[in-house]
């Protein structure tokens, strides 16, 4: 059950719902600019290699590619979070019953606030240490890419991940489901 399904019953859980819609709304942006840095990050390196026989290149590709891949990376882990594509637990819920599915439910959240919660202590410490540019990746007025743009994108999501637990530990509180997938590729 995705939020758009649920019909809430109080104005808690109605309030609660719309706030889970928009964080999937959200969680699909984020799999949108995931999906983008893909393109590009592929459409540079198909430059590359078709460019080779003509003996071309630019040396400015490879360390765009790789920017590319790192905000793939970072907007990824909220998107793949928000819409349900993690790593889940629900053989073991199964197994369990209705009790396995709510512990379950808690431990996947307490466990994504433990190692979100480290991640977010850090930002101070990786935005201390963010000198200087990524060597290469040259904007169009000529600068340099600095480095702290690389981080933000993995800042920003952690923040929201952690959200999206809190806020389904306060969906299990008011009694409302947990979302879920339908499609499952391992079952």
């Amino acid at each position: 059950m995705i939020p758009h399904d649920y019909t809430p019953e109080s104005p808690l859980q109605r309030a609660l719902n719309a706030v889970d819609r928009l964080n999937w709304s959200l969680g699909g942006a984020f799999l949108w600019l995931s999906n983008t840095c893909l393109l590009v990050m592929l459409a540079l390196t198909t430059a590359t290699i078709l460019m080779r026989p003509f003996n071309v290149s630019f040396y400015w590709m490879w360390p765009w590619t790789m920017v590319f891949f790192i905000w793939l990376s970072f907007f990824g882990f909220f998107a793949l979070y928000a819409r349900l594509k993690d790593v889940r637990v629900d053989f073991l819920a199964n197994m369990l019953g209705p009790k396995g599915f709510a512990l379950t439910r808690v431990l996947t959240d307490v466990a994504t606030l433990l190692v979100t919660g480290v991640l977010i202590s850090q930002i101070p410490t990786v935005i201390a240490t963010s000198r200087g540019v990524f060597d290469g990746a040259i904007l169009p007025a000529g600068y340099e890419v600095p480095r702290i743009a690389l981080s933000i994108p993995l800042m920003i999501s952690t923040v929201l991940v952690a959200f999206s637990a809190v806020l389904d530990l306060a969906k299990m509180a008011a009694g409302m489901p947990e979302n879920t997938n339908t499609f499952h590729p391992e079952i």
